[in-house]
């Protein structure tokens, strides 16, 4: 994940196969460039609000809210991005392994610039 937020791994383990449960708390700000994953994406707003747009490209009138409670799923290799509106905690369950594949290799953080 880019720097900025601060991840907590809640149950299993996401980077090998089977259910894990983790929390993400991001600033004010936060952007996930458009990206991908594996498996299923399950989540849930804990705090703040939380904008999702679906695609290649981020196109900030087609991104929807999440508020505190509110779930959504994004389908395995369903391109998307987020930006935390507001300082937000959300919860992110499935099934491992969980991965981010970028659509653009240039936002992946942990490539070489």
């Amino acid at each position: 994940l880019p720097k900025g937020a601060k991840l907590a791994v809640l149950q299993g383990d996401p980077s090998k196969p089977g259910p894990f449960v983790i929390r993400l708390k991001m600033p004010a700000g936060y952007k996930a460039a458009p990206h991908w994953h594996s498996q299923t994406e399950n989540l849930t707003v804990i705090s703040g609000t939380f904008m999702v747009g679906m695609g290649e490209k981020i196109d900030k009138k087609a991104m929807k809210p999440f508020h505190a409670g509110d779930f959504g799923s994004v389908p395995a290799k369903q391109p998307h991005y987020a930006v935390a509106q507001s300082p937000t905690v959300i919860q992110i369950h499935g099934e491992g392994p969980f991965d981010m594949n970028y659509v653009n290799d240039a936002d992946d953080p942990t490539k070489a610039k």
